[in-house]
């Protein structure tokens, strides 16, 4: 019960809090304010003990599974694309985001926020990205700059509100020959104009196949990933916390607190 975890973990940080208040105000001899901190603390504590317990589970909602009523089935093919949209992208969720730069020949950088993104392989290193055309058969920037130059940097973002900030910039979509970097101020590394100097980390790739979905307005593109680019102290053993989509337009934090370590990767 993902809801409840963080509640609980949140009440424990409150008690750590209170603890950390008594024992300064104990060392500067602020005694009036003591009791206050006590009563606060054991208060929260007396929550923690019903919320681990479960006298308040009715506070915390669950999904339903296939087990729980009667089941239905939508036939896909039948739904609006608005419709089918919302379905496939608040199910399959949460993906991670990328901010993907690319450059034309011209030198004009641009960059955009995608979820269709996945590391496929590891021995070769490889992603795939969906690229798809608008209304009116225009195909992405991202796209276009790739066959013109086949480089691209995937710039994975850290959970704040600034780097959503920046994903909200970016989605609009503007002129192609016109840099987001410029229009919306984006900073880059001066060892490298297309990683962003707010990601959290960025993988370098080449473009090695541009494969046709059948019956899409969209292109899969393969790139071969070359490098990564971190800051000196992440541990690459351990996950990334990142800013991933949740939904069709939620931006949110991953992992979260609840999780569960199987023998092996998936």
């Amino acid at each position: 019960m993902e809801g409840k975890e963080h509640v609980i973990s949140f009440l424990k940080k409150c008690i750590d809090y209170a603890n950390a208040s008594i024992e300064r105000k104990q060392k500067r001899g602020e005694l009036d304010d003591i009791p206050k901190w006590e009563a606060y603390r054991d208060y929260t504590a007396h929550a923690v003990m019903e919320v681990e317990a479960g006298e308040l589970d009715r506070w915390f909602p669950t999904g339903k599974n296939l087990s729980d009523s009667e089941v239905s089935t939508i036939p896909l093919d039948e739904l609006s694309h608005e419709a089918r949209s919302a379905w496939l992208t608040n199910l399959a969720s949460p993906r991670p985001l990328a901010l993907i730069a690319t450059s034309s020949n011209d030198g004009i950088r641009n960059i955009a926020p995608y979820t269709s993104l996945s590391i496929v392989s590891n021995s070769p290193p490889l992603a795939i990205v969906s690229l798809s055309a608008d209304r009116n058969d225009r195909w992405r920037d991202t796209l276009l700059n790739l066959r013109q130059n086949n480089s691209a940097v995937l710039n994975f973002l850290p959970a704040s509100s600034d780097a959503a900030s920046v994903v909200e910039q970016t989605a609009k979509p503007v002129e192609y020959g016109t840099s987001e970097w410029d229009l919306f101020d984006v900073q880059s590394l001066d060892s490298n104009p297309l990683v962003m100097k707010d990601a959290a980390f960025a993988i370098l790739g080449e473009l090695i196949e541009e494969v046709d979905l059948q019956d899409a307005k969209a292109k899969l593109a393969i790139l071969k990933l070359t490098e990564v680019v971190i800051p000196s102290e992440m541990d690459g053993l351990q996950p990334a916390h990142l800013l991933c989509q949740h939904g069709l337009n939620r931006l949110m934090a991953t992992p979260t607190e609840w999780h569960y370590n199987i023998d092996r990767s998936v």
